[in-house]
């Protein structure tokens, strides 16, 4: 039997008549390709529902309750003879675990932001585990040395440094290359040239 997992974040009971994409959906447990932690009381579900694209649900949990809630997801989809899961219905009030209270509901997520100037400048970088990160090189004429550096509030530590980046082109970083605990660090970038531009985009 196929089993469909259902997530609502309780938009659709304070305004009924104005539902969309972002207040509940069904994914099938078939496109359910991993559960991960990203933070103390966050845990992500990534779907991949189909050529690549990936939509993540964000399940808010108590603190630390990673454990249980994985293991109670993990049993429904194998052992429930329910064909619709209730994995975070804050619409229904009903959810998988009780250390489960709220979910947001996000497509793949793309953030952008230019770094103008050769200051340290911190990234807003909004998760921990990013897809790609792709770093544009918008100066038509001049190549642009880049730093990337972990700040833990007392130590800077480098990703990249001093990384030329030439004029139109540019540098995709892969989630192996990317990711960090954004928890403990803040993402910081540095361009060794005062009049270019630099333009990051997160994909999440």
């Amino acid at each position: 039997m196929k089993k469909w997992l259902l997530f609502t974040n309780g938009g659709g009971s304070s305004d009924p008549l104005n539902w969309d994409s972002s207040e509940a959906a069904l994914y099938s447990s078939e496109d359910l390709k991993t559960i991960k932690p990203n933070g103390p009381r966050t845990l992500d579900l990534i779907f991949e529902t189909g050529d690549n694209n990936k939509e993540i649900v964000t399940l808010k949990i108590k603190n630390r309750s990673h454990t249980k809630v994985l293991s109670s997801i993990a049993n429904a989809i194998e052992k429930s003879n329910q064909s619709i899961i209730s994995i975070a219905d804050v619409d229904g009030n009903r959810f998988i675990n009780k250390d489960v209270y709220g979910v947001s509901i996000k497509s793949q997520e793309t953030y952008i932001q230019t770094l103008t100037g050769n200051s340290r400048t911190q990234l807003n970088v909004s998760r921990s585990r990013c897809n790609s990160c792709m770093i544009a090189n918008i100066d038509g004429s001049d190549a642009v040395d880049l730093t990337l550096e972990l700040y833990d509030g007392t130590t800077y530590t480098k990703l990249l440094s001093t990384v030329s980046i030439p004029a139109d082109t540019t540098l995709k970083l892969e989630s192996n290359e990317i990711s960090f605990d954004n928890s403990t660090y803040d993402l910081y970038a540095t361009s060794g040239d005062s009049g270019g531009q630099l333009t990051f985009t997160f994909s999440y």
